[in-house]
């Protein structure tokens, strides 16, 4: 089929308060922080906009309210290039914000408060546009969202991609049926863990890849009837300004390098570079780079 959309991200937007501290907060204590940007943000949404820097024709679909900061999360899309096409402004409703904490270092903690918006359905014409995506990446808000999102890409031939954090609160039974819907499926390292009694091996479905984060140290990827994963080192950057949207510009990498016939280990590479262009600038969304960009880079090597 000829897809309309390369990329679609699904839910997973907020405008990030950025603030920066010498040291990350301790319990108990009070600590100078200055206010560094009100910049956009969301983990799906910062992975949709890094998908159309490096050249994917990409869309988004979610909600904001009806707001200033509705209208920013909104204009930054058309900035960079992403269909907005399943963005809905929702009357009445502020749009949602997170807290990003960075220290010195580029070490961040980030607080997620919570919004009626990250709870609102799916509409036909949101899901409409999941039938014209290739790949469709979001996360297991619920089961039932991932088995809409799953029926689409179904209709269509596409591909459900799902990023598991360990800020996601799903039963665990739910979250296992969820996991099988999706082609790729994104883990940290302590997301992973919530099944530790579950070998790679039992867990991944046939035609599933698996790629699990560890930050600095790298990332490790499973492919069914692998008996062992392959794992490539994160690239050294000597000077990291800030780690916010690393992650999501990763697996966005993944997802553009990967496609049939691809090198696993090669599509681990392009990841791990693109995410290293990306720590040497400040926002989730600064410093995204290009295809080219990442090329000339592993050319370099």
């Amino acid at each position: 089929m000829n897809f309309d959309y390369d990329f679609l991200g699904v839910g997973g937007l907020a405008l990030d308060l950025a603030l920066q501290v010498e040291q990350l907060p301790l319990a108990d204590e009070k600590y100078p922080a200055q206010l560094t940007g009100k910049l956009p943000g969301g983990f799906i949404a910062n992975a949709t906009c890094a998908a159309a820097r490096l050249g994917l024709r990409a869309a988004y679909v979610g909600c904001v309210g009806d707001d200033a900061e509705g209208e920013l999360l909104r204009a930054d899309f058309v900035a960079r290039g992403v269909d907005t096409a399943g963005l809905v402004t929702v009357p009445g409703e502020p749009t949602p914000f997170t807290v990003v904490v960075t220290d010195q270092q580029g070490h961040r903690a980030i607080l997620l408060p919570s919004f009626a918006l990250y709870r609102a359905d799916l509409t036909p014409d949101q899901l409409a546009l999941a039938r014209r995506a290739q790949i469709v990446y979001t996360f297991p808000r619920d089961l039932a969202w991932c088995q809409q999102l799953h029926a689409a890409t179904q209709d269509s031939g596409g591909a459900l991609a799902l990023d598991v954090e360990t800020a996601i609160s799903l039963p665990h039974a739910d979250l296992l049926a969820a996991i099988r819907l999706a082609g790729i499926v994104f883990f940290t390292e302590a997301s992973f863990a919530a099944f530790d009694r579950l070998a790679p091996q039992t867990l991944i479905q046939p035609g599933q890849i698996f790629v699990i984060t560890a930050g600095n140290r790298g990332a490790s990827a499973w492919q069914t009837g692998m008996a062992e994963p392959i794992f490539r080192p994160a690239r050294v950057v000597e000077k990291v300004v800030d780690t916010t949207g690393a992650g999501d510009c990763f697996h966005a990498a993944f997802m553009a390098a990967h496609g049939p016939g691809a090198d696993l280990p090669a599509t681990l590479e392009f990841a791990h570079a693109a995410a290293a262009l990306k720590v040497r600038h400040a926002g989730a969304r600064g410093g995204l780079p290009t295809r080219a960009e990442v090329e000339t880079l592993l050319n370099a090597d």
